[in-house]
């Protein structure tokens, strides 16, 4: 979410959690809150979910990186340390502001359902839509990946660095090994509740021998990713979309042991990235931008902001009133 005053600057508004630290309601039960510095910077910042990644995109920002080089490096960083949230296997939606030319781009790189899908495609053999948790696992509830597609046209258009370097640090760290996070170890042991022990090699990957869950801080390596992202870093997203690991992907979803899904390389050579208009509305002295549908990020914050304008919330303070506002 971009907030800019005279299309200037950039923030970022977190609300305080109320009441003392070990009350506050945390928002999933594989990460919580905790209280950090206040940070501050004159000429870049970076935040990520992991610092790892946060790292690697100031980094990349210190050797004269865009910004688009710095989400790219940290990207690929998240799809080694945090895999459960983040990663070329999925989609996403980038916001990018390029304050030289004052433009706003947004680019839909969300995942598309397969050419073969038809309106009764979570419907189980009675006809009646699919228990949620019966679709996730296995190959039918994978969509056309459009991440990786999404990264590379925000460096054709905005990056300085080589594509390779910012594939590095991920390479290097994927063969020397990493820490597996807290939040990393209670996600491998929720999703054993799940039947993640049902998949290979995921399960070779994410568990012991004995078939228990990693444990924060096993040191973790993945030499198989750091060969992919070597082949991404000499021939783009070509292969991913296009190439061996398009095959290979597709051939995993479609003999999937639970839920095998219908996707083929067709539906990988034609996904495109869409660029669409962001959402943005006026509070204050501020226009706030944000991903426009199919995301409902901009529109539902916008709304917000607007219901709130009429009132003085810097002088109301932290009282009961406040919160009873924005919770409405």
């Amino acid at each position: 979410m971009l907030f800019r005053p005279a299309l200037m600057g950039l923030a970022l508004c977190l609300f305080p959690a109320i009441g003392p630290a070990e009350e506050t309601v945390q928002p999933e039960r594989t990460f919580s809150l905790r209280a950090a510095p206040r940070a501050e910077a004159r000429i870049y910042m970076a935040a990520t979910a992991n610092p790892l990644a946060t790292r690697v995109a100031a980094d990349i920002l210190a050797r004269g990186g865009s910004a688009a080089d710095a989400a790219i490096a940290a990207q690929f960083m998240l799809n080694l340390v945090e895999p459960q949230s983040s990663g070329i296997g999925g989609g996403t939606f980038l916001l990018y502001w390029d304050a030289s030319d004052e433009t706003l781009t947004s680019y839909d790189g969300r995942e598309t359902a397969p050419l073969a899908a038809t309106p009764r495609y979570w419907l189980d053999e009675t006809g009646e839509p699919m228990k949620f948790f019966d679709a996730v696992p296995g190959g039918r509830s994978v969509g056309v990946p459009g991440t990786l597609a999404a990264l590379e046209a925000l460096h054709d258009a905005h990056g300085r660095l080589p594509w390779a370097d910012l594939l590095a640090p991920a390479i290097e760290l994927a063969e020397t090994g990493f820490e597996v996070s807290p939040r990393l170890a209670k996600s491998i042991a929720a999703a054993q509740e799940r039947g993640l022990t049902l998949f290979e090699p995921a399960k070779s990957y994410f568990f012991n021998p004995d078939g228990t869950p990693l444990a924060a801080g096993t040191v973790l390596k993945n030499p198989e990713f750091a060969l992919t992202l070597r082949l991404i870093a000499d021939a783009g997203a070509e292969p991913f979309y296009d190439g061996v690991l398009a095959g290979d992907i597709v051939a995993a979803i479609r003999h999937a042991g639970k839920n095998p899904g219908v996707m083929t390389r067709e539906d990988f050579s034609r996904y495109q990235v869409i660029l669409r208009p962001p959402v943005c509305v006026s509070y204050r002295v501020y226009e706030v931008c944000g991903m426009g549908p199919p995301s409902s990020g901009g529109l539902t914050v916008g709304q917000i902001l607007k219901l709130l304008e009429p009132f003085d919330l810097a002088a109301l303070g932290d009282t009961a009133e406040t919160w009873h506002l924005f919770a409405e």
